[in-house]
């Protein structure tokens, strides 16, 4: 495809450039054209630099660029063979790669590894947690811990702005208080509601004596001294109070005008009420404002040695995540070897979506393109995520720097992806409401069917009685959305096919309903869903709050606390086992039983006792299987997976059920016991960890999603609904700003949350940069469209509403959706499909090449490589006997006892509140032996719990040592027998991974330690690696 003008004025500008590209206009193409002109102009791909902000972005712009080359230039087979090794890639990965190339200047270990984005949640939750346990009674004393821990959460989301945040003091802050209260009382006096009544109040007066006229002198009076900046609270004081009661006809030359006046003196108190419940107005230092200045040191030291304990932890385990990335990238960057070594290498910046990139980014690409050509490609009007830390201003100043510089300010205008009366719509629609952000675009091609082709709905409900609930209001307006995809469906409305580049008729995968949450998403599915019309609802949401999420939770939780009622009684009614209410509350009446689990065992019922085995199955299991194997059995012996294939949105449960086994496997880490991973799990919800539900693969089917998730997609169709619903007011405990400081929001005597001057002033800060981004939220979910958009809404007025009302005005009428009772009640979901029959499984031979395993993994190879693959593979655990979990219940206590040094019995049952007191006594008994014991003196010190991972050709060992000393590796058994060779591969592999020369194991119980020496070690070694050849030849 050739350039368009606009377009090769961009690729091949000869020095830096920055451009902003409207949406659909062909960036990337005119990126893939910037890159091969300066291949020509003679760099190397080693010596340009793409950086995007999502790998799928990265893969295309590559993919783009090696096509641009075999088409305009295949002889060059050096640049193809380099093109692949170029560096093409997003923000963080070249940050680590950075951090790798320059590991003592970064301050990072040589061999990290890098936490994915679930990986960096679960262990910031539990690191954070040990973090705050150490923080000492002194610093609660000053701040409690449940704000501490929101603030730290807060600081660790943004280290450097928080950092540079704590460092600011009131001298700082105090001139924007200032100049915030100023701007406030200025933009009253503008405000055209002021204007207007003081216009009307001015020229107009009553008999002397009329109440309406006094009140008419004391709005005078109010005006006046506002205007004059004179005591201005008591003159909004006195505005505010103005009473509109009273006022005789006779005492006005007319009855209108008397009307007007109270028009006037009504519009003029509702505006000032708005000021003053904004708080910029009267905003004043108070005392909330020295005693969050007192507790500022408290936090900053909380908040360093929260940092140095996660510095130490990521050291010890060499791991880093993504935030670490572009602080210890700017760290090596610091250096003038370390910029000048990049500035000779990496000569050609291209940077992709510059609009989403955030201060500190901007940071890091200050310091590594100094001495670079640039090509900085943008949208103002796309900047989206200002919930990152995303900063449209970053794009702006760096454009008007490139151009003080003598780079050149381009446009890319035409649209490839709309035809030209939809973007005519979407111009008119958008100038009055973007404003001098505002860029026209153009568009080619012809629209593929009639108009109208962008509409506007919203539910009106007129005079009805009772008024509708909004929900109802919401229910109506996604079967209006329903009805809309079904006819459009129906008719076989010809929409633009872009493969082929021609006219065929809509299928569903043509259609998008895109809205601004997830939350309403559910609602519009079912409708749709309803008339036999296929949904993929792709994410969305936290994967925790999922019903069979809980589900699998409500089960952990009993098998690690049988007494645990809501836990049983939310399994019992659940998919595992669906026992009705009726015969709950039967059980509930049994006498003589304390808990539900006593009540189960009591009953006769052959419903129950079906359930009562399934359950003893499952806790006698638990000694010896992981989470994830007990949930994969019970899974099997309840059909619980069979049941949700067989309910509505099947596809959507059965993704949520295999995500959350994903994540209780990461949960593990070496520790398999549920009990571990039950309290990992109640952090992660206490915490309130979102995790994103796993994507779905995409099909013929309406698209529902979010606007930030459609970001660089297209249909056909885009139906944007629940434009009124009202924003989600912010909760936040802190705010921070790098350049004022740090506020909070605390709580008075009366429990009632208060908010200092400065906290005021972030939190207006912020509300200026929501409202800016909400209309560039809009303009996104918009420009998605190529043929026809929809826009839809459950109120007349509101919101989004109100802020497309501009444009919409005089240009596209809002048309009415009756509403209608009978339209409440949601469609029955069609039922899922019966599955055909799965075809035999063929066993094949089991391969141990590409897995990651625990580190035990390899002793259950080696007894038995069938068990291995039925276990480790296909995920069944078999039948095991065994009737009691007390030899790991006091495993798991002693090895609490070690690790946090606990020596008293009434601290360790703490960890263990419904365990017998002789058994954690006997815990506590075992723990003494390891401190007493003489045998054991010389492995006492060292790093506890110290988790790790190995690659032994394909396959990743994951672990986690009781203790790492000097030169050693223990492992601390309370095993009834012992025998040392049975753990040799797991003794083998932490000292592997530690380079330690010696592992023991100390069996307490026969108060023994056993130790592989370094000959021992080098010998189980080359058993691993035959066993490991053997099971990948195998």
């Amino acid at each position: 495809m050739s350039l368009t003008v606009e377009q090769a004025k961009a690729a091949y500008a000869v020095g830096s450039v920055s451009v902003t590209a409207g949406a659909g206009t062909g960036k990337t193409h005119m990126l893939a054209e910037r890159y091969l002109y300066h291949l020509q102009s003679g760099y190397s791909p080693l010596e340009i630099v793409a950086v995007t902000f999502t790998e799928k972005a990265a893969a295309e712009l590559r993919s783009r660029v090696r096509q641009t080359i075999l088409q305009q230039a295949p002889e060059q087979e050096g640049w193809i063979a380099e093109v692949e090794a170029a560096p093409i890639s997003t923000f963080h990965a070249l940050a680590a790669r950075i951090c790798r190339e320059q590991f003592e200047a970064a301050n990072v270990p040589a061999d990290f590894r890098l936490l994915d984005d679930l990986e960096g949640k679960l262990w910031r939750v539990e690191q954070l947690a040990i973090a705050l346990d150490e923080l000492t009674p002194d610093v609660y004393a000053n701040v409690p811990y449940s704000l501490m821990r929101v603030v730290l959460e807060a600081f660790l989301d943004d280290p450097l702005n928080a950092a540079a945040a704590l460092n600011r003091t009131r001298t700082d802050w105090l001139p924007e208080v200032e100049r915030c209260r100023q701007v406030a009382l200025d933009n009253l006096l503008k405000h055209p509601t002021w204007i207007q009544a003081r216009q009307v109040l001015d020229s107009c007066a009553g008999a002397v004596g009329d109440k309406l006229e006094s009140t008419r002198q004391t709005a005078i009076a109010g005006i006046s001294s506002l205007e004059q900046g004179e005591d201005v609270l008591t003159a909004l004081t006195a505005i505010d109070k103005l009473n509109l009661q009273g006022g005789s006809q006779k005492n006005w030359s007319s009855k209108e005008l008397l009307e007007e006046v109270k028009a006037a003196i009504k519009a003029l108190r509702e505006t000032v009420r708005e000021v003053l419940k904004a708080g910029l107005i009267t905003l004043q230092v108070t005392e909330l404002d020295d005693q969050i200045e007192s507790m500022q040191p408290v936090l900053q030291m909380a908040f360093e040695q929260v940092q140095a304990h996660l510095r130490e932890a990521k050291r010890q385990q060499r791991v880093l995540d993504f935030n670490d990335l572009e602080v210890h990238a700017l760290k090596a960057l610091e250096r003038p070897e370390v910029r000048e070594y990049y500035a000779k290498r990496w000569r050609v910046f291209l940077i992709d979506e510059f609009q989403d990139t955030n201060p500190i980014q901007g940071q890091f690409l200050e310091q590594l393109t100094a001495q670079a050509i640039l090509t900085l490609v943008g949208d103002e009007k796309q900047s989206i995520y200002g919930f990152r830390r995303a900063d449209v201003r970053v794009f702006q100043e760096w454009r008007d720097r490139l151009q003080a510089l003598g780079g050149e300010v381009l446009s890319l205008t035409q649209s490839f992806r709309t035809h030209q009366p939809l973007i005519h719509n979407i111009n008119t629609l958008f100038a009055p409401v973007l404003e001098e952000l505002h860029q026209n675009l153009d568009a080619k091609r012809e629209a593929p069917h009639e108009g109208p082709h962008l509409e506007v709905f919203a539910v009106t409900p007129g005079d009805i009685d009772p008024k509708p609930k909004i929900e109802q209001c919401r229910s109506v307006e996604a079967q209006h959305i329903a009805d809309v995809v079904e006819r459009l469906l129906k008719e076989q409305v010809q929409v633009w096919d872009k493969p082929t580049r021609s006219l065929r008729a809509i299928q569903p995968g043509d259609i998008a309903v895109l809205s601004r949450t997830w939350d309403p998403l559910e609602g519009y599915g079912q409708a749709i869903e309803s008339r036999g019309i296929p949904i993929l609802q792709a994410g969305g949401g936290n994967l925790l709050e999922t019903r069979e999420a809980k589900d699998a939770v409500a089960l952990l939780q009993f098998l690690a606390d049988p007494s645990d009622d809501l836990a049983l009684v939310t399994c019992l009614r659940s998919p595992f086992f669906a026992v009705s209410d009726r015969t709950l509350l039967t059980l509930s009446q049994l006498p003589a039983a304390k808990t539900w689990w006593q009540r189960l065992k009591q009953s006769n019922e052959l419903e129950i006792k079906q359930v009562v085995e399934t359950l003893h199955h499952l806790l006698r299991e638990r000694e010896a299987e992981p989470p994830t194997r007990l949930l994969q059995l019970a899974d099997r012996l309840t059909g619980y997976t069979a049941v949700i294939a067989n309910l509505p949105g099947c596809d959507r449960r059965l993704a949520d059920w295999r995500g959350f086994l994903d994540v209780v496997r990461q949960l593990e880490l070496g520790m398999a016991d549920v009990l571990v991973v039950v309290r990992r799990l109640k952090r992660l919800i206490n915490y309130e960890v979102s995790i994103p539900r796993p994507a779905l693969a995409a099909s013929n089917s309406v698209a529902l999603m979010t606007i930030h998730a459609a970001k660089g997609l297209e249909w056909s169709v885009v139906i944007v609904p629940d434009l009124t619903r009202q924003s989600a007011s912010s909760t936040a405990s802190v705010r921070f700003d790098p350049d004022l400081g740090v506020s909070l929001k605390l709580e008075d005597e009366a429990g009632e949350k208060q908010k200092s001057a400065l906290y005021i002033v972030l939190e207006q800060q912020q509300k200026q940069q929501d409202a800016a981004e909400a209309k560039r939220l809009l303009y996104v979910a918009l420009t998605r469209a190529r043929d026809r958009l929809i826009l839809t809404a459950a109120e007349p007025s509101g919101n989004g509403l109100s802020i497309l009302q501009p444009g919409l005005e005089g240009q596209f009428p809002i048309q009415p959706i009756p509403f209608d009772f009978e339209r409440v009640t949601p469609g029955i979901a069609v039922e899922p499909s019966i599955p055909q029959i799965p075809p035999t499984m063929l066993v094949n031979s089991t391969q141990l090449g590409g897995l990651e395993l625990p580190v035990t993994a390899l002793t259950a190879y080696a007894r038995c490589p069938k068990q291995f693959r039925l276990q480790y593979i296909d995920g069944h655990p078999g039948l095991k006997t065994g009737a009691s979990n007390r030899g790991a219940e006091i495993g798991s206590l002693t090895h609490r006892a070690l690790e946090k040094n606990i020596s008293s019995l009434e601290n360790l049952h703490q960890y263990q509140p419904d365990l017998p007191t002789e058994q954690v006594q006997e815990a506590l008994d075992l723990a003494n032996v390891f401190w007493r014991s003489p045998t054991y003196q010389p492995v006492r010190h060292g790093d506890w719990e110290y988790a790790l991972q190995l690659s032994v050709g394909l396959i990743t060992l994951n672990g986690s040592a009781d203790l790492v000393g000097a030169d050693f590796v223990l492992d601390i058994k309370t095993d009834q027998a012992q025998d040392p060779e049975d753990y040799r591969f797991q003794l083998w592999a932490y000292a592997k991974a530690t380079q330690k020369t010696k592992a023991h194991i100390a069996f307490l119980r026969h108060d023994t330690l056993h130790t592989f020496a370094s000959t021992d070690l080098q010998t189980i070694g080359a058993e691993v690696n035959e066993l490991v050849h053997e099971g990948k030849s195998s």
